[in-house]
């Protein structure tokens, strides 16, 4: 009896697991894939300047790395990818809010870091699924008051941007759940 009990445990701990674990795969291997079977799209590093229309057809992803291109935007037309769970969009060009990523309602990992991102727009308060925001490095100055709004968020990186103490404590203070990542504070204009 304690057997089959440590065998139907241990068979229902590898389903959960498995139902986590996804076969990610580099952009040059799904050109002639069935795009409802993908899950995971790696097209990091390819000198991309805009995203190739083909690419909308997955829209099953729940993991999308454009990190590493040179992205100026990330389109709207993203916004078919509802069931995505990470967006890694680091190190690109993008200048514009993303506002994209209020399309994705499931969104829980957000990597924008190294960019040129000035705001981020005030519907981000709807990613109620949202863990960690990562936007370090990019010339950011200010938070929409919506992202009070995520209790499951847990991590934001500002690192790298120059942010005065009142920002820093402001944030701490209002969101003591989260894990802040600031650089010391500068002793710049608030």
């Amino acid at each position: 009896m304690k057997l089959l009990l440590a065998i139907t445990f241990l068979y229902a701990c590898n389903f959960l697991y498995a139902q986590d674990t996804l076969k990610i795969y580099r952009w040059e291997e799904v050109q002639r894939a069935n795009p409802d079977t993908i899950l995971a799209i790696d097209a990091s590093k390819l000198k991309w300047e805009k995203i190739p229309e083909n690419l909308y057809s997955f829209k099953n992803l729940k993991y999308l790395n454009v990190s590493k291109n040179k992205l100026k935007e990330l389109p709207l037309e993203m916004g078919v990818f509802k069931q995505l769970k990470t967006l890694d969009a680091t190190k690109n060009n993008i200048d514009a809010s993303p506002i994209v990523i209020c399309q994705l309602p499931k969104l829980q990992r957000f990597h924008a870091a190294r960019n040129k991102i000035s705001s981020l727009p005030a519907c981000i308060g709807y990613l109620t699924d949202l863990k960690v925001l990562d936007i370090w490095d990019n010339p950011i100055n200010s938070l929409p008051e919506e992202l009070l709004n995520l209790k499951k968020l847990e991590a934001v990186d500002m690192r790298s941007i120059m942010l005065g103490p009142r920002f820093q404590q402001k944030w701490e203070q209002s969101m003591p759940q989260v894990k802040w990542y600031f650089d010391p504070p500068c002793h710049c204009v608030e």
